[in-house]
């Protein structure tokens, strides 16, 4: 029996209809970068919300505009999600380059991902609520190193939240400006009250805190020491609330991988010996190992002190698996007088 052409065709009509009203998922965009260039996209929308990228990469943006300023250090690729205030959704995946060939992006909407159901993401600040359609979720690049402090274990806890920002007209500034005590609340569904980040959630606090200070410029010219190629430096140290940060700097200038057991922090005492200060009460960003030529930034939080005249503080770096160590002497004016 002969079928009729009619209907087929009218089936084909609808489903070319369908299509044609949908956005095709397209692959992430993949971006190189490094930390000598600026790489810029320029985005279809303005910019309300991006999942983050590893430590190792930084995108930052001014939520007026519809421009992002991306940067990276040697590590691992990562990735990169913004959502943009008509709803497109564009991922990015993310790798360090020495040689950066493109540094400007002009993003359509063909380059979406996908796009929400709900049209514009934009919400007021005092109206904003969870969304439950958008999964925010980063993989941290890094290891969770452990840190032999007397035989104890110390775990870096990593805690994933929406870490406010406040756009400057006409400037690009991170999501996680660092002027954190000005912005450093979050807003109490059950009360209705902002509380400061700081008595809620401590340890997001410190986070988020050395997320945007790790990457700190050397203050101190001569706050280095080498053993066979490989070098502990302090960068900076830097005081907020009641905490003082240590921002030190690990470098690996050798052609082999460097596996680190721990740094240890001790205090030399007026009497000569050598005892241990408190534990740190948060670490940031150490890694298990290093790789030839690489460097890693890391952070450790103590609770405020001072040193006297005849105090100082020894850094130690230990190698796994072996007896060399590399041993940072700070002295009290060092300690006692933070860039801040």
């Amino acid at each position: 029996m002969k079928v009729s052409p009619i209907p087929f065709n009218l089936l084909i009509g609808f489903c070319f209809l369908l299509v044609s009203n949908t956005i095709v998922a397209q692959s992430p965009l993949a971006v190189a970068c490094n930390e000598n260039s600026t790489v810029s996209l320029f985005f279809p929308s303005k910019l309300v919300k991006i999942v983050e990228p590893g430590v190792n990469f930084r995108f930052t943006y001014d939520e007026s505009s519809n421009i992002g300023a991306l940067q990276g250090r040697k590590g691992k690729n990562s990735n990169l999600t913004v959502i943009t205030e008509n709803g497109f959704i564009f991922s990015f995946n993310l790798s360090y380059s020495e040689n950066v060939g493109k540094f400007n992006y002009i993003i359509s909407p063909e380059q979406a991902v996908g796009k929400l159901n709900q049209g514009p993401t934009v919400q007021s600040e005092t109206n904003r609520e969870p969304r439950e359609d958008i999964q925010e979720a980063k993989e941290s690049p890094l290891p969770k190193p452990s840190i032999n402090e007397g035989g104890e274990m110390l775990k870096e806890a990593i805690v994933e939240k929406e870490i406010p920002s406040n756009p400057i007209e006409n400037q690009i500034i991170p999501e996680n400006s660092p002027k954190l005590e000005s912005e450093g609340t979050v807003y109490n569904d059950d009360s209705g009250v902002e509380q400061d980040l700081y008595d809620v959630d401590r340890e997001e606090y410190y986070r988020i805190f050395c997320e945007n200070n790790y990457l700190q410029k050397t203050v101190f010219k001569r706050s280095f020491r080498q053993n066979k190629r490989i070098v502990l430096k302090l960068n900076n140290i830097l005081v907020d609330r009641e905490e003082i940060y240590f921002i030190l700097q690990i470098e690996n200038n050798s052609k082999r991988e460097y596996h680190i057991d721990g740094v240890s922090f001790f205090k030399k005492a007026a009497v000569g010996q050598l005892q241990k200060i408190m534990k740190p009460r948060y670490t940031f960003n150490l890694q298990e190992s290093l790789d030839p030529a690489s460097v890693n930034e890391i952070v450790y939080v103590f609770k405020n002190f001072k040193l006297s005249s005849k105090e100082l503080i020894y850094v130690a770096l230990a190698e796994k698996d072996t007896d060399n160590m590399v041993i940072l002497p700070l002295d009290n004016k060092q300690v006692n007088s933070p860039s801040n």
